[in-house]
């Protein structure tokens, strides 16, 4: 019985990637190795030895079939991938590592994050997996809000790319910030909440999630990071307290009563 559920799981997760619009599968599954994305060898600010592991579906992640005693599920772009740190020092790691230590419960982490995502792909990746994986807490670090999809004219097939909107030949409608925040944005913070209360997930995000807000995880300068573009070990052991902090006292407490943000 455990083996055909377990061939059911498997079957609708790869159903539902295989029809991703953004190809977030641009990393090599079942795979280690030493570069990514803007850390390469040649922008390399230090010598340090990272490697990069990515699970059965190319995301830098637990594999998707193991579950823990408690689960979590996390998205967001190329901070969430933590290029430029070692696996572990990258915050969903480190927020696993916290609740482990604090509950003393085995706890599985599912890492949706892919380089160049977009809020929209954040509340689409998460929307069509959580139902199957089944998690106990959701946690997003927002990409930029001005981050958007657009339709890509390099694949036959149907698929999106992610741009930021910034060029002023663009209507005004689509380069005024407090559309972009206000709407663009909002639509899915409201959302991906909306979802996760219904069906009584917890959910925590970055605190002020606006890219254009100067006091949130995004505007800390921190460019520590192998590449020297993406931040260091300490601003994710940062961003993991924060998300700590919300769970910690949550992991034993019913889900009837969902507290988000």
């Amino acid at each position: 019985m455990w083996k055909q559920k377990n061939r059911l799981h498997s079957h609708n997760l790869k159903t539902s990637w295989d029809q991703e619009l953004y190809m977030s599968n641009m990393y090599p599954p079942n795979s280690t190795i030493d570069w990514v994305d803007t850390d390469t060898p040649e922008d390399a600010i230090n010598d340090r030895d990272l490697k990069y592991t990515f699970n059965e579906y190319g995301f830098r992640s637990d594999s998707f079939e193991e579950r823990g005693d408690y689960n979590i599920l996390v998205s967001g772009c190329s901070h969430t991938v933590a290029v430029g740190v070692d696996q572990e020092e990258g915050w969903p790691f480190v927020l696993r590592k916290m609740m482990e230590e604090h509950s003393g419960k085995k706890v599985g982490m599912w890492n949706l994050a892919t380089s160049g995502a977009s809020p929209d792909y954040v509340v689409r990746g998460i929307t069509k997996t959580s139902n199957i994986l089944k998690p106990d807490a959701v946690f997003v670090f927002w990409p930029p809000s001005v981050r958007m999809e657009l339709p890509s004219a390099e694949t036959v097939t149907p698929q999106v790319t992610q741009s930021f909107i910034r060029n002023p030949e663009y209507p005004k409608l689509f380069v005024n910030d407090s559309w972009i925040d206000d709407y663009q944005f909002v639509k899915n913070l409201h959302f991906i909440k909306s979802y996760c209360w219904a069906n009584k997930i917890r959910y925590k995000c970055d605190k002020n999630y606006f890219s254009r807000i100067e006091d949130d995880f995004w505007s800390m300068p921190d460019n520590s990071g192998r590449d020297g573009l993406h931040p260091g070990p300490e601003w994710h052991k940062n961003l993991a307290s924060y998300f700590f902090n919300f769970i910690k006292d949550k992991m034993d407490q019913p889900h009837g009563q969902i507290q988000n943000n």
